[in-house]
C-alpha cells in the first residue's frame, strides 16, 4: 500500500533519510457573520518529490477547524519537484463551501493563509515573512519599562534571597541559610541583635527525678529577668524557688522538681539595640499585710492586656481579682494580698 504523505504531520520515511521538513499554518477563520468558522478543510495533493528527495504520494487529509482555528502541518511544495499544490476544500453544514489553492514554502515561522494562497495551479505564493530581529526601541515604551525594573547586580546569585542596593540592582543578601534578614537587607542570626527574639514553651534540659536540681535552657535570657519558670503550671520565684546563672537554672532545695513535674520557660533573647518596652518580673509597690489592696506599677501597661500579675505564682483575672488604671492595680476585697504573699508582674509599656 502506498505510504500517506507529511500532511498534518504525516511523511513518508525513506530507509536512507529522515522525515521531510514541515511548514506550520494556523490562521482563524470567519464567516462573513463575524462568527468563527466551524467545519472541515480537506487538502488534497498529488505525488510530488520533496527538496529533501522524500516521495509524497498522492493523499488527502482531513483537518478540523473548531471556533475558527485552523492549524496543519504540511511539507513545502514551493521547493518541490514537479509543480506540487494543495487542493484545499472547505466543509461546513454538510456541504463545500469553497475551494482554494496553497503552495507551501519553507518556513521556520507558523504561516498565514495570506501567505500560502495561490489562484490556481502553477500560480507563484506570496513569500514567508522573514525572521528579522527588533531592536528595543522598536517597540513602543519597552525601553522604558525595561529600565524601570531592577538590574542584576555583581553579587547576584540564584537560590538566595535578594535585596536592592543603593544603585538599584538586585543583589543576593550575605549569611548561614538559617539567618534572618532584615528590611535593610542584612542577615544575622535570627533573635541576634534588632528586635528581640522569642523562646516560648521551652523544656529546660535535666532530669525531674527528685533529686537533680539543675536544669539548662538552649539560650541565655536576655535580659535575665525576662525569663517566667513554670513547673507545673505554677510560675516560679527567683531566689524562692530557683537561681540561675547564664542559661543554668538551680533549684532551691526545697522546690527540687519531682518525678513527673512539667516544666517550660518562656524568654527573651539578645535584644541588640531594641527598646526598653519590657517590665519583667516587676514586684508592684505597696504594702502585702491583709488591708492594703492598692499597688503602683513602674509604669502604665500598654496595651492593658500586656498585663500578667502573678499572686503566689498563679496569674489574676483582670475584673475577677483586680482592677487596673493607668499603673495602679486595686485588688478586689476577696483577693486582697496576704501577709507573705509573693506579687509579680510582666507587662510591656
Amino acid at each position: 500500500a502506498a505510504a500517506v504523505a507529511a500532511a498534518a504531520g504525516l511523511a513518508v520515511t525513506p530507509l536512507l533519510c529522515g522525515d521531510p521538513a514541515l511548514t506550520l499554518i494556523q490562521d482563524s477563520l470567519y464567516k462573513a457573520d463575524g462568527k468563527p468558522f466551524e467545519g472541515t478543510a480537506v487538502i488534497q495533493w498529488r505525488s510530488f518529490e520533496a527538496s529533501d528527495l522524500s516521495p509524497i504520494q498522492t493523499q488527502l487529509v482531513a483537518t478540523r477547524i473548531v471556533n475558527g482555528v485552523l492549524r496543519v502541518q504540511l511539507v513545502p511544495t514551493t521547493t518541490a519537484a514537479g509543480g506540487a499544490y494543495y487542493y484545499v476544500r472547505y466543509n461546513s453544514d454538510g456541504r463545500t463551501q469553497f475551494v482554494e489553492y496553497w503552495n507551501v514554502p519553507p518556513s521556520e515561522l507558523a504561516l498565514k493563509l495570506h501567505d500560502i494562497r495561490i489562484s490556481g495551479p502553477g500560480s507563484v505564493s506570496t513569500p514567508p515573512p522573514a525572521a528579522t530581529a527588533l531592536a528595543i526601541d522598536d517597540v513602543t515604551n519597552l525601553r522604558q519599562e525595561l529600565d524601570n525594573r531592577p538590574l542584576k547586580g555583581a553579587g547576584y546569585a540564584n537560590g538566595r534571597a535578594a535585596v536592592i542596593d543603593d544603585t538599584g540592582s538586585l543583589e543576593a543578601v550575605l549569611g548561614d541559610p538559617l539567618d534572618c534578614v532584615r528590611v535593610d537587607g542584612t542577615a544575622a542570626p535570627c533573635g541576634s541583635g534588632g528586635l528581640p527574639g522569642f523562646i516560648d514553651g521551652e523544656t529546660p534540659a535535666g532530669t525531674a527525678d527528685s533529686v537533680n536540681r539543675t536544669f539548662t535552657l538552649s539560650n541565655l535570657p536576655s535580659p535575665i529577668n525576662s525569663l517566667m519558670l513554670f513547673r507545673n503550671g505554677m510560675l516560679q520565684h527567683t531566689t524562692r524557688d530557683y537561681t540561675i546563672s547564664g542559661s543554668t537554672i538551680t533549684f532551691a532545695t526545697g522546690s527540687t522538681p519531682q518525678s513527673g513535674d512539667a516544666m517550660q520557660a518562656w524568654y527573651r533573647v539578645s535584644a541588640g539595640g531594641a527598646p526598653s518596652n519590657f517590665a519583667d518580673g516587676e514586684t508592684p509597690a505597696g504594702a502585702v499585710d491583709g488591708v492594703n489592696a492598692t499597688f503602683l506599677l513602674a509604669a502604665a501597661p500598654a496595651p492593658v492586656s500586656s498585663l500578667q500579675l502573678y499572686r503566689n505564682g498563679l496569674l489574676q483575672k483582670p475584673g475577677t481579682d483586680y482592677t487596673l488604671s493607668g499603673n495602679t492595680v486595686v485588688f478586689l476585697p476577696a483577693a486582697v494580698p496576704q501577709g507573705g504573699d509573693l506579687l509579680l508582674s510582666y507587662y510591656r509599656y
